[in-house]
């Protein structure tokens, strides 16, 4: 789904020129995108960085409540389950 957001200038921002990207995009200051110039002089931006450690997804999630709920796997006893309660589930 193609969406017109605007017009926009060009800026001179050090040694670079920059285009302005409005909220309403949906975007997050640090995400990461590749830019691709077509022979039109069609710039095409596409995001790059899917990671959710990195671009935000996980920013307002509280890991200390959800370690409270679920418990820490790192302290948890991994391949060390009751065998004898397993068999005598399995084979009462």
């Amino acid at each position: 789904m193609k969406k017109k957001l605007g017009n926009f200038v060009a800026r001179k921002v050090g040694n670079s020129i920059a285009l302005t990207v409005p909220s309403m995009a949906g975007f997050k200051p640090g995400q990461r995108f590749e830019l691709i110039q077509e022979d039109n002089d069609t710039l095409i931006y596409k995001a790059i960085d899917s990671n959710p450690w990195f671009n935000g997804e996980y920013d307002d999630i509280g890991f200390k409540k959800e370690i409270e709920q679920v418990g820490n796997p790192d302290t948890m006893q991994v391949g060390k389950e009751n065998v004898a309660s397993n068999q005598e589930t399995l084979f009462g």
